[in-house]
């Protein structure tokens, strides 16, 4: 078996069913990579959910706040800040679900105290209804200094695309208020003051939500993924390439080395 695997009539197909198996072998172990880079972050990620909340206005004085690219250092983060909203400033962040029913986000920046900064925060959701009759305004509460906590989340920035238009709308004259998407650096051309590289989606009561704007929690996903079984199925594709081949040249050699049948002699003598 041996010489045959190796002779010169199978040797390609040898290196060739080979290198097959060594391939799928790689993708098995490249898997278990993968799993192990899962493993990893869901740590990190716990470890930030069971983290001191971070203090936004420090952040903002220390100007230490990480850059905008650095998006899964930030993400979910918790974290807290203390200031006033500025409601003539809010946004409606369009076209956003909520137990399968339409209506829109209210994003409000937060003046924070003592900071000269203001970050955006996602208070909630609201119904279409309210939307489009204009009582979602009827939410611009509280007016005085508010401590909001909630998770930190990076500017919603699509890759690929341009960054959607930010400033005064040419046809009103007033800032644009309907936004589909959280991008910082496009809606900070028109605000007045700095904000933050993140926005704040503000977390909800501990009985829950009891009272619109409904808020949003992030979706966190602590699952190691398929990565285990996929690595599994492709040794398993390598370990049966290898037995079908030999399978198959094994029951190629015993029909070339079977003994062939011999005519039989006519009976009787001549």
């Amino acid at each position: 078996m041996l010489n045959a695997l190796f002779s010169g009539r199978t040797l390609w197909v040898t290196l060739l069913v080979v290198a097959a198996m060594a391939v799928m072998a790689r993708l098995g172990v490249w898997q278990l990579e993968r799993r192990e880079q899962r493993i990893a972050r869901n740590a990190d990620l716990i470890a930030k959910l069971e983290a001191a909340p971070l203090s936004l206005n420090q952040a903002a004085r220390a100007a230490t706040w990480p850059l905008p690219e650095e998006r899964s250092a930030v993400r979910n983060l918790r974290a807290e800040a203390t200031g006033h909203y500025d409601f003539a400033n809010q946004l409606l962040l369009v076209q956003q679900n909520y137990d399968n029913m339409p209506g829109a986000h209210l994003v409000v920046p937060l003046l924070l105290s003592d900071a000269n900064q203001a970050v955006l925060v996602d208070r909630g959701w609201v119904p279409y209804d309210d939307v489009q009759s204009g009582r979602w305004q009827q939410y611009d509460q509280p007016q005085g200094p508010v401590t909001v906590e909630g998770r930190v989340q990076p500017s919603q920035i699509l890759q690929g695309q341009n960054a959607e238009p930010g400033g005064n709308d040419a046809a009103t004259g007033q800032a644009r208020q309907e936004w589909y998407r959280i991008d910082v650096a496009a809606i900070q051309g028109q605000l007045p003051y700095r904000l933050l590289p993140v926005y704040l989606l503000e977390s909800a009561p501990a009985q829950g939500n009891t009272a619109l704007p409904y808020r949003i929690e992030p979706e966190v996903d602590l699952s190691e993924g398929p990565h285990l079984g996929y690595a599994l199925q492709w040794f398993a594709f390598a370990i049966i390439a290898g037995v079908v081949y030999l399978a198959a040249l094994r029951s190629r050699l015993h029909k070339e080395h079977a003994p062939k049948d011999q005519p039989h002699e006519p009976a009787g003598g001549g």
